[in-house]
């Protein structure tokens, strides 16, 4: 009885924490965002409309259409999708070699629980990557983001912030 209180307690806090963090990245990326209402503008849209339909909506010209253009172009760019990513400090490069060693077979309830160790965000990525491409379009992108040197030393929030702070 002991052993099922401690455990329960233990997945409660781990849970709370999560939100906590979560919610902790997403007011700083809030507080980021409010510095330009473009860019925010540009970002809501995206994540309302998916960057895809996004792209081929936006009126060219305008902070909004740079925006989509700059994360279309790039091959993480979808990921500004998934909120609190602007401020996120996992390593890009890590997120990467995850989505290079990734198989068919292993994208199923079996990977889940290895998917988690990784963490939640790695999974929302994942998930929000998947949505975009298939699975190999995808591993040609870490690829791609695994040979630039650039992207390589960054987090995923400071690349997404360098590609939209061009639209400046």
């Amino acid at each position: 009885m002991k052993r099922a209180f401690v455990l329960s307690g233990f997945l409660l806090l781990s849970v709370t924490a999560c939100d906590v963090f979560e919610s902790s990245k997403t007011q700083i990326e809030e507080q980021y965002l409010s510095q330009n209402n473009e860019l925010k503008s540009a970002i809501e849209a995206i994540r309302e409309q998916g960057l895809a339909t996004f792209s081929s909506t936006a009126e060219k010209g305008t902070v909004a259409a740079c925006v989509a253009k700059q994360l279309d172009a790039d091959p993480m760019g979808a990921l500004i999708e998934v909120e609190g990513a602007l401020q996120d400090s996992a390593d890009l490069s890590k997120l990467a070699e995850t989505i290079g060693s990734l198989s068919e077979s292993e994208i199923s309830l079996e990977s889940i629980p290895q998917l988690l160790q990784q963490g939640a965000d790695t999974v929302n990525y994942l998930r929000t990557l998947l949505s975009e491409y298939n699975l190999n379009e995808l591993q040609e992108k870490a690829a791609q983001v695994l040979q630039d040197g650039r992207s390589q030393s960054q987090d995923i929030g400071a690349h997404l912030r360098g590609l939209i702070e061009q639209c400046q």
